[in-house]
């Protein structure tokens, strides 16, 4: 077998996402958790940030690799996967140099906007450091419309074994442009961050629907991510508000996604440090948990970090 550089990268991020034995934990302590959704930025910086903004007091402060580390590790996190927030490129690279080395970093989702005439080249650039997993886009600019310029974009980084986040929640896009994109692109896996944009106690018929149709495309994964995000009266970062921390509250959407994906396709993450708006990192990590168990030891870790290390490792199907 020829050993090419994409194999090398593969053989790598193998390494970086090896499972975590259930032996290493014994008896009564916490399974593994990945959380694959978290930004992390400095605020402090000459020039400032893009996001989030200044008048956001609980967001706009520094948050780094090493008091992430430090706070997770208290609520049984075992690995992370940050996804880049920021549209500046060298973002990523100042990301991928922070978490060198670091296997508790299980990799970047970096953020490069598919449509743009440079994609390909950064592309390129930041794919050559193996702890680059996925590119995160329609976000900014341009927005989705699944042309051809854009599908042809997006297959790129199936041919590099990198995949593709995107939130697809109200008119932000449109689940009908994301199953396109997925149908035109079969071998990029892609997962839809924030359980798709799960809104309130009871599931609209439109949302099961879309759900429904999503899920039909093999290609396509949901982030079991982002909770209290469901109930967020203003559907904006601005401010904070309070969540319900009982199971009861999300059960309902919580069902469809995973009649509709299974348990192989959803993967776990907090949006840390948005998840601060609505409740707590633990709070969070008790209702997925509560609402797992019933479904069974196997159920649980797929979801909430064997998914993860499958999804976001460097292949090619």
């Amino acid at each position: 077998m020829k050993f090419t550089p994409v194999r090398a990268v593969a053989a790598l991020l193998s390494l970086a996402f090896a499972a975590v034995p259930a032996s290493a934990f014994g008896e009564g302590k916490s399974r593994p958790i990945v959380d694959t959704h978290i930004h992390i930025f400095q605020v402090t910086r000459p020039g400032g940030v893009p996001w989030p903004p200044p008048a956001n007091k609980t967001l706009y402060k520094d948050f780094t690799v090493e008091a992430y580390k430090t706070m997770a590790t208290q609520h049984g996190i075992t690995g992370a996967v940050i996804v880049e927030a920021s549209p500046i490129y060298d973002d990523n690279v100042k990301i991928l140099k922070q978490i060198k080395g670091d296997k508790f970093y299980r990799g970047l989702v970096g953020n490069l906007e598919v449509g743009k005439p440079d994609f390909v080249a950064s592309l390129d650039k930041l794919s050559k450091d193996p702890k680059l997993v996925g590119i995160r886009a329609f976000l900014w600019a341009p927005t989705l419309t699944a042309d051809d310029a854009q599908i042809a974009q997006v297959k790129e980084l199936a041919k590099r074994g990198l995949t593709l986040d995107i939130i697809s929640r109200g008119k932000l896009n449109p689940k009908d442009l994301v199953e396109k994109l997925a149908a035109a692109a079969p071998n990029l896996r892609i997962i839809i961050d924030h359980l798709a944009g799960a809104k309130g106690k009871t599931p609209s018929p439109e949302w099961v629907a879309a759900v429904k149709r999503l899920a039909a495309h093999k290609n396509i994964y949901i982030k079991f991510s982002s909770f209290f995000d469901m109930f967020n009266p203003a559907d904006s970062e601005d401010n904070p508000w309070k969540s319900p921390t009982d199971l009861a509250s999300y059960k309902p959407h919580f069902d469809v996604l995973y009649q509709a994906f299974g348990p192989d396709r959803l993967i776990y993450g907090t949006n840390y440090p948005v998840v601060t708006l609505g409740g707590t990192v633990e709070q969070h990590n008790a209702i997925a948990e509560e609402y797992l168990a019933p479904l069974g030891t196997a159920v649980r870790d797929k979801v909430m970090y064997r998914n993860a290390e499958s999804f976001y490792s460097r292949k090619k199907k």
